[in-house]
């Protein structure tokens, strides 16, 4: 299924064997392993769905996501809107004609996906979503001889951040702090703001066919290990091997990217350290915990926020590249048919890329 993507303008190939390898052999995932954490299967889910909308396979993405909604409620929703973009332009460059490849690549940056036919194909890709989700819940609900007490227990617990059990997260410290009163609306703005990322990132991703819309899974693979309830190491695994595959990214967020990682990596590495100082010594609080989760959340959401913001640096010098060479090339055949009108044509300005219609 990878082998059948067509994400040729960057060079994704080469960074999907090294970013399993890192995945695979990374401690963190190892250590996840042995603690027979779940969250190994949930990653499945995630890359499943991916991948399979690289393919152009839009009915198999949806199923990989309801089924990560189904493992972990809620945050995989912010891989609905590129999956979705990334099935359908998928889908349309494999049934549309070959065209001439400096042409298509200025208009890849140029159109925008905010079409008719993408809003409804974005429209059944979440209906598919949905019901693939009613359909585990009632094999669920069967295997449960019509009991509904696994809903509690699997899904409004989470949402509603019940357990303040101490994690990697910073939910359990601020839902801890919160007057009772204010409870509800605490657990609103920490899962709704989540919901304003996708449709920016697609504005200024999305319109960068093929591969903008892998960036934005990438992205979005990203956000979920940053703001689900309940995190473990394993997750800035699963988002460092995402970020691994477009090896272009890296290249051009090198000057802070390992920087950031070490910040990530040094949180994580304290957090063992500060749950035996306060829990198992008594000889702090529940500052000592909280302050290495802020670390890494800090450092972790820069790193992310660095990252993407490399991708639309490369994007906005690729669409300079593609207009001027688009420009020459126009210049040059009115060269040879008309010289007054390629003096004409030679003298309108490139657009700005951060202007364009998206």
């Amino acid at each position: 299924m990878i082998a059948s993507t067509t994400l040729t303008t960057m060079q994704v190939a080469e960074g999907l064997e090294e970013g399993g390898l890192f995945y695979l052999l990374n401690p963190l995932t190892v250590a996840s392993c042995v603690a027979l954490s779940v969250q190994n299967l949930q990653h499945l889910f995630l890359v499943f769905a991916v991948v399979a909308a690289g393919a152009g396979k839009g009915g198999l993405s949806a199923a990989g996501i309801a089924a990560s909604l189904y493992v972990c409620p809620f945050t995989p929703v912010l891989l609905v809107l590129p999956c979705a973009c990334l099935a359908y332009n998928q889908q349309r460059s494999v049934e549309r004609a070959k065209e001439d490849r400096e042409h298509s690549e200025y208009d890849a940056l140029t159109k925008g996906q905010v079409s008719l036919g993408f809003l409804m194909y974005s429209v059944c890709f979440l209906m598919v979503v949905l019901c693939s989700f009613v359909c585990l819940l009632g094999a669920s609900m069967a295997a449960m001889a019509g009991e509904l007490q696994f809903v509690e227990a699997a899904f409004l617990s989470v949402l509603s951040i019940r357990d303040l059990t101490p994690n990697t997260g910073f939910f359990w410290y601020f839902f801890i702090e919160v007057f009772q009163r204010y409870y509800l609306l605490f657990v609103f703005a920490f899962h709704a703001h989540i919901l304003f990322y996708s449709v920016p990132l697609h504005l200024r991703l999305g319109s960068y066919a093929p591969t903008g819309p892998f960036i934005h899974c990438s992205a979005a693979i990203g956000m979920i290990s940053l703001f689900k309830p309940y995190p473990t190491a394993s997750d800035y695994a699963l988002m460092v091997s995402a970020m691994l595959v477009q090896a272009e990214l890296i290249r051009e967020s090198q000057r802070y990217f390992a920087f950031l990682l070490s910040g990530v990596m040094f949180g994580l590495s304290m957090v063992p350290t500060m749950v035996a100082v306060w829990l198992g010594r008594n000889a702090g609080n529940a500052n000592y915990l909280y302050n290495m989760t802020l670390v890494v959340n800090v450092f972790g959401s820069l790193t992310l926020s660095e990252w993407v913001k490399a991708g639309m640096r490369l994007r906005k010098r690729q669409f300079r590249l593609a207009y001027f060479r688009k420009l020459v090339l126009a210049v040059a055949d009115e060269v040879s048919a008309n010289p007054a009108a390629a003096k004409a044509r030679a003298s309108v300005p490139a657009p700005d890329a951060d202007t364009t219609v998206t």
